[in-house]
């Protein structure tokens, strides 16, 4: 396997960790992006865009194509993974929508403590109008499942899709309970910022004017039709049996209900519940800002250090940090005691993640830092990145093979480590 790309002396062991996830776990392309103290540190990437893991034998994805027809060569004649490569990074574009709020914080536009409906009318039917901006971004606001079933018709339609999920009923009590918003929160944060930004972008647009001249790399919410689609590489999703088996079971249980909240949660639109189908263009040119961007790890990562950085453009107020980099108490019903253990996510049905302006702060099982006022933002298969504004260090990876994890995917522990023992020197 052939490293492309720089790193500093003295952070070697890093770019070790980085070569052992296609050593030990079959990663097919993958880029890792550092920074550390004010400067980038690494810049790497290895493997394919297209192809088959080191060591087997199966052509990728069996017949080696795109879902919407587009053929492509034949794993012998595999392509090469470049600087410029992007992939889908599914929830860690979460962490670019959370990002755009952040900046329009910054700005005063808004206050986390503001209420969605004074920006956004509509949204206060149905028992949502007290509902906060902060509620809303810590997935408490009981919007995880949509009633109605969607598809990439009413997607596209923006009016129509905004009108649809304004309407909703909150599942439960907002503010009482944790629940991921896995798919709707990227729709809703894109409905309020075009209501908060003067100039009425959503945001896709606000993206690409606001954040993609700043960083270094591609960040895309929605591609257009002009967009080089060469450059995407095509993920390898893991195995539903192994992924089954990866999985809580309680949480297993519920994904197959399609009573349950967990089902109507994760499955709704139903194209969502196939990877492969991130593959295509028509899901990628939708503005899917829970989970269908693309980008690489040089963009996530130069965003993150933009935001922390005094002196960048993008670099965040310092009432917007100390919001960031705090940490959220749990979810508390009426009495002012939690309803649930602790962070307890009643979609995901484990005490796993906590939520905070829309990026995931560490916890005790998912300790992606150690220290509580890091935060950032991870995607099913294994993309992350992470600011740490007490160490001065952003890092982000993306890749195109799969894991079946939910968190502390291997790939990523072993880069986490790789970076805090180097940095502890």
């Amino acid at each position: 396997m052939e490293l492309k790309g720089h790193i500093d002396p003295g952070y070697a062991l890093i770019a070790r960790a980085f070569v052992e996830n296609f050593e030990q776990d079959d990663e097919i392309g993958a880029s890792l992006c550092v920074y550390h103290e004010g400067r980038r540190v690494a810049g790497i990437w290895a493997g394919f865009r297209d192809g088959q893991a080191r060591g087997s034998e199966k052509k990728r994805n069996d017949r080696n194509e795109r879902l919407d027809g587009d053929k492509r060569q034949d794993a012998s004649n595999r392509e090469p993974w470049e600087e410029d490569t992007v992939v889908p990074m599914f929830s860690s574009t979460k962490a670019v929508a959370a990002s755009c709020m952040a900046i329009c914080h910054s700005r005063g536009l808004f206050d986390y403590g503001d209420r969605v409906s004074d920006y956004w009318k509509e949204f206060g039917s149905n028992g949502k109008q007290e509902i906060t901006i902060a509620q809303l971004l810590q997935h408490r606001a009981g919007l995880s499942a949509i009633d109605r079933k969607l598809s990439m018709e009413m997607i596209r339609d923006r009016e129509r899709l905004e009108g649809i999920i304004a309407e909703q009923k909150p599942a439960w009590n907002p503010g009482e309970r944790q629940g991921y918003h896995c798919w709707t929160i990227g729709w809703y944060i894109s409905a309020l910022l075009a209501r908060i930004d003067p100039k009425k972008r959503r945001l896709k647009e606000f993206l690409e004017d606001e954040i993609l001249p700043y960083i270094d790399g591609d960040i895309r919410i929605g591609i257009d039709g002009s967009y080089d689609f060469s450059r995407i590489a095509i993920l390898k999703p893991f195995s539903k049996r192994r992924g089954m088996f990866a999985m809580p079971f309680v949480f297993v249980k519920e994904f197959f209900n399609p009573w349950s909240l967990t089902f109507r949660t994760m499955l709704n639109p139903a194209f969502v519940g196939n990877h492969a189908n991130f593959n295509r263009r028509d899901v990628l040119e939708l503005e899917f800002g829970s989970g269908g961007g693309i980008g690489n790890a040089r963009g996530l990562a130069s965003l993150f250090h933009g935001l922390t950085t005094p002196g960048h453009p993008l670099c965040l107020g310092r009432k917007t940090l100390d919001y960031l980099t705090g940490y959220p108490d749990p979810p508390t019903g009426a009495t002012g005691k939690s309803v649930t253990n602790g962070f307890e996510d009643i979609v995901l049905k484990q005490d796993a993640f906590v939520f905070h302006g829309g990026f995931m702060k560490p916890t005790e099982r998912h300790n992606f830092s150690r220290n509580r006022s890091a935060f950032g933002g991870f995607g099913a298969g294994g993309s992350f990145v992470v600011s740490d504004p007490v160490e001065k260090l952003t890092y982000a990876y993306t890749m195109n093979s799969m894991s079946e994890e939910m968190m502390n995917m291997k790939k990523e522990v072993r880069i986490r480590e790789a970076v805090y023992e180097v940095i502890a020197g």
